[in-house]
């Protein structure tokens, strides 16, 4: 239970130090041109580009949906953190240690991942990549 609730905190630091191990390696063993830099920046420039078209609803959505859009991820946990909260009451009253720990693990995972995440960028800093 513990160990969901520390991997959940900490795999958005972690993926991130995966990701920028790999390249700073292919960097230095594969070598990198600028010229080669440049193309595969500009490269993730033009996805970046093509994934705005694709996001793009052409027109105004409605306030409703636009609102929705960004706050799904704390609706989508604060439901998970309930159903948690419900079925950890349950193991309570039953007396049953696998239900509490089901219960534990749907409250900790998502509480953990949006304030693990805070505390990660907060560290990271705004401006780093």
């Amino acid at each position: 239970m513990f160990t969901t609730l520390l991997a959940s905190a900490v795999m958005p630091a972690l993926l991130d130090f995966i990701k920028g191990s790999g390249a700073a390696l292919g960097r230095k063993y594969f070598g990198m041109s600028v010229d080669d830099q440049i193309k595969l920046q500009n490269a993730d420039v033009e996805k970046l580009k093509a994934l705005s078209l694709l996001d793009n609803p052409y027109g105004v959505p409605a306030q409703w949906v636009i609102n929705l859009r960004g706050a799904f991820r704390y609706v989508a946990a604060g439901l998970i953190i309930l159903i948690g909260s419900i079925v950890l009451y349950l193991g309570i009253t039953t007396q049953a240690e696998s239900v509490v720990e089901i219960g534990f693990t749907l409250v900790g995972t998502p509480f953990s991942f949006i304030f693990g995440e805070r505390l990660y960028l907060g560290l990271k800093g705004a401006g780093s990549k």
